[in-house]
């Protein structure tokens, strides 16, 4: 990251994984790099499993969490803050609406916002969070007028460069609009690309067209100036969305199930430079 002029990296906490003794040692192993290398960090919880269904031990369970493994975090002068709060994100928030509902929701939501020391809160949200507040998910949307910072999640919404124009004209900047309305940060995620073959032994690998998909989107974001950029992800291979270094598809394992590498013909860490380079070009707009 450091040497691709990457500012830092929010870091996924799965509700449910907290007992997980090694994704503590991850952690701090995370800070001690930051620190080191003059990178920035937050934690990201991941409600995207939680169930209404099963709903009675969640907030104890976020706010025991919270209290004895992330807030010691923040006290680490590499955790990313903003006017003063550390930056906590909580993703998934409506996004599985017949699973969790608005109501407990706004119970996560509230309990973590009121948490010490009190986070500045980044609600990931599915890419059309706009169009909830016209619907039966009002209620999901009232919480989200209520955060620091929406941050709609781009995989899945668009595969391509025209379909991503598309979404960019018709959704983005009118949700940027929106958010400036209703006095939200607005921070989109883009993708270098997908596939479903490492995780689920799909059968298309997916396309990066050459890095062009990624690059329309950075572009697009200094036409935005958005509060920040979420490159999804830094190295998340089973989607296939890592801009980690990778070997190219003719030098990974091609027989069943496969393995969906990067271009041929590009450099290893191109998808890492090319972030870099855009982001060293947002810094100088502000």
């Amino acid at each position: 990251m450091q040497e691709n002029s990457i500012d830092g990296i929010l870091v996924q906490r799965f509700y449910g994984q907290f007992e997980d003794e090694s994704f503590l040692q991850l952690l701090q192993q995370i800070r001690t790099a930051a620190e080191n290398y003059g990178r920035a960090f937050a934690v990201e919880y991941d409600i995207g499993g939680v169930s209404s269904a099963d709903f009675s031990d969640v907030v104890p369970n976020l706010l025991d969490d919270y209290a004895n493994h992330i807030a010691p975090l923040m006290n680490s002068p590499a955790y990313l803050h903003h006017e003063g709060r550390p930056v906590l994100e909580i993703w998934g928030l409506g996004i599985n609406q017949d699973q969790l509902s608005a109501a407990d929701c706004a119970t996560i939501f509230h309990a973590l916002r009121s948490a010490n020391p009190n986070p500045y809160v980044v609600l990931g949200v599915q890419w059309d969070w706009a169009f909830y507040r016209t619907d039966q998910r009002i209620d999901y949307f009232n919480v989200f007028t209520q955060a620091d910072v929406i941050q709609p999640w781009a995989v899945g919404a668009y595969d391509d460069i025209p379909s991503y124009e598309q979404k960019y004209r018709d959704n983005f900047v009118p949700d940027k609009a929106l958010a400036d309305q209703l006095g939200l940060k607005y921070a989109p995620s883009i993708l270098a690309g997908s596939s479903s073959r490492n995780r689920d032994k799909g059968t298309t690998f997916g396309d990066r067209y050459n890095g062009t998909f990624y690059e329309a989107q950075l572009k697009h974001q200094l036409d935005m100036k958005p509060f920040f950029v979420f490159g999804s992800m830094f190295d998340e291979f089973p989607e296939s969305t890592q801009v980690i270094a990778t070997l190219t598809n003719s030098e990974v394992p091609r027989q069943d199930p496969g393995f969906f590498g990067i271009d041929d013909g590009m450099d290893h860490n191109y998808y890492l430079q090319l972030a870099g380079r855009y982001a060293v070009q947002y810094h100088q707009l502000f």
